[in-house]
């Protein structure tokens, strides 16, 4: 007599963590793994129960992503022990001490995984870290662009203006003058240089004015008040400031990617503004990095300047 056993599928486990932004970076990477190896994607959502700091919470289920699997459980413990243990978790799993399961660990942001293009998986393996390079994913990125889309209609006011923005040279220009703003509504100082300063936008714009004709601005970020001020240029601009509250990054995202061309801002969500955008003669200008907290390497054909 004998049995039909079904092998059980190899499992890419990602987790989450971070804004917006930063959840796009982890989502992609992962995505891009399991389908070159043909495994089961699974998010962990876990983090987010124990983030006492900044009370983030997981965005991506507000777009039309590929089938994968969500790994949420309750907290039992106090969200301070909670994420303790968590560590504790991830060092035994990084040991080699949980049977079955292999994690690969980013411990600097800024260091390039190129294992992760041709790694072999085997079971279950978990993904921590930011992952913030294009490289990881590059191969899907038509996939991607269908996927990071918001789920159900737009409403009218917005399609309306991404209309308008597909239809004339518009330009997004994000900035992020803030670091965190914590779960009381305060922000947590900048360690080192706060944010890009008024040379970057300005600079950035006459690289821009050199190679397309704008002829609209449309302003986004924490402070596009700010923005609005610092741009000395008669090029009619418009301050993004309608999309506070929840949802609102998300359409914010969506927005930025209808703009025909963009300036970046030391910001995850800026990048992906930019980088999801479809127009074939987009342009695309970013920071140099420096000596910003956070940074991300810019894609391919972007052009960098310094600040």
């Amino acid at each position: 007599m004998s049995t039909d056993v079904t092998p059980r599928r190899s499992q890419v486990v990602v987790k989450m963590l971070g804004g917006l932004g930063n959840q796009l970076f982890c989502y992609a990477t992962a995505r891009a793994l399991a389908s070159r190896v043909d495994a089961d994607l699974v998010l962990d959502v876990d983090f987010f129960r124990s983030d006492v700091r900044y009370e983030r919470a997981y965005q991506l289920d507000c777009f039309g992503l590929a089938p994968h699997g969500v790994k949420s459980t309750a907290r039992w413990l106090p969200r301070s022990v909670d994420l303790r243990w968590w560590r504790v978790k991830r060092g035994l799993i990084d040991r080699g001490l949980v049977p079955g399961v292999t994690a690969v660990i980013e411990r600097d942001s800024k260091t390039f995984h190129a294992d992760l293009l041709t790694r072999v998986v085997d079971g279950v393996l978990l993904l921590d870290g930011y992952w913030q390079d294009e490289r990881y994913f590059t191969g899907i990125r038509p996939q991607l662009r269908e996927e990071l889309v918001p789920v159900g209609p737009i409403d009218a006011r917005h399609a309306a203006l991404g209309a308008t923005l597909r239809a004339t040279q518009s330009v997004a220009i994000h900035c992020r003058r803030h670091h965190h703003r914590l779960a009381d509504g305060t922000v947590q100082p900048a360690r080192g240089r706060a944010g890009l300063d008024v040379q970057y936008y300005r600079r950035a714009l006459e690289q821009l004015s050199a190679v397309v004709r704008a002829e609209h601005l449309y302003l986004f970020g924490d402070d596009p008040g700010w923005l609005d001020g610092a741009l000395q240029t008669s090029i009619p601009r418009t301050v993004v400031d309608w999309n506070a509250g929840p949802g609102g990054e998300v359409l914010d995202l969506w927005l930025m990617t209808q703009c025909r061309h963009s300036v970046v801002s030391n910001s995850t969500l800026s990048w992906w503004g930019a980088w999801l955008g479809t127009d074939p003669g987009r342009q695309v200008i970013a920071p140099r990095p420096q000596d910003l907290e956070y940074w991300v390497a810019s894609a391919q054909r972007w052009r960098e300047i310094a600040w």
